[in-house]
């Protein structure tokens, strides 16, 4: 049984299908990991949602930031920008399984035999792969609970608190959680996490002291195991995460370049081209 990951969907339905083509995905025997963000600017959120249903228990995804951005304007919270392109959802005869998905997908993905782990963001730098487990394990039980998941999507658009610290509780801490599951890139050494920047060259790191997050800490260890984290969210990097055991597989494709699936069992990626969706170009930076 193959094991594949691919990167940030964007409702980019027709180079899913190409991508899953080009693998020869065979969902009886085949296994899928998603990187998270499945819809949210891209064409056909619809069409892509009911693609990743039809393949039942053989896809796995975690949630990024626009699939929970999703849950807070589906609960009547956020109200939907045009340029997400939420309404053919908000429409679908599915929503109601679409939500369901969505609430029950976690924020960490740990393969059951192999030694991959799937985030959407990442892993925060100044945590152990133990609690990294425990903190997305918590934050699933919030979203599950209705009131509890009311306050966190009322709440969670803020960039505060930037920093971990084991006291932090509440809201604080589900919103901590939710920020490095779903939205962290940069990190200073001190774990505060910056949310202004998305892409990253030796300059910002030698005036700002700014440095990826798999750059920091090693998080892709356990005390007894070597894990590869597969990770997307950051369109700049353009998959070009030059660390050992780290895997940025978000490759612009809502932007005009690719969508990108790596399989683990051959250590293989292949590509699909995109025409973007987007006019605006992601920058693109090396790490």
């Amino acid at each position: 049984m193959a094991t594949y990951c691919i990167g940030d969907l964007h409702a980019c339905y027709n180079e899913f299908m190409r991508l899953l083509e080009q693998i020869k995905f065979d969902p009886a025997a085949d296994e899928l990991y998603l990187t998270g963000d499945l819809i949210g600017r891209g064409p056909l959120p619809a069409e892509t949602m009911h693609a990743v249903l039809s393949l039942k228990d053989k896809v796995h995804a975690v949630l990024g930031n626009h699939d929970v951005n999703f849950l807070a304007v589906a609960e009547g919270i956020s109200v939907p920008r045009a340029k997400d392109n939420l309404e053919p959802l908000l429409k679908s005869p599915q929503l109601p399984e679409i939500l369901d998905f969505m609430i029950q997908s976690p924020f960490l993905l740990q393969h059951p035999h192999k030694q991959l782990i799937v985030a959407h963001a990442g892993i925060y730098p100044l945590w152990e792969l133990s609690t990294a487990k425990k903190a997305a394990k918590e934050l699933s039980k919030v979203l599950k609970d209705p009131l509890r998941r009311q306050v966190l999507l009322t709440n969670m658009y803020k960039d505060e608190p930037a920093v971990y610290s084991p006291e932090l509780s509440g809201l604080a801490r589900w919103r901590f959680i939710l920020n490095a599951f779903t939205r962290m890139r940069l990190c200073y050494r001190s774990g505060v996490m910056d949310f202004k920047n998305t892409a990253v060259s030796p300059e910002l790191v030698e005036k700002d002291g700014l440095y990826p997050w798999f750059a920091l800490g090693n998080v892709s260890r356990s005390r007894k195991k070597q894990y590869t984290v597969v990770f997307g969210h950051w369109a700049a990097l353009n998959g070009l995460c030059r660390r050992p055991f780290f895997k940025a597989l978000d490759t612009g494709c809502v932007w005009g370049d690719r969508l990108s699936a790596w399989c683990f069992d051959e250590d293989k990626l292949t590509q699909v081209k995109s025409p973007g969706y987007i006019q605006v170009k992601a920058q693109v930076s090396k790490v």
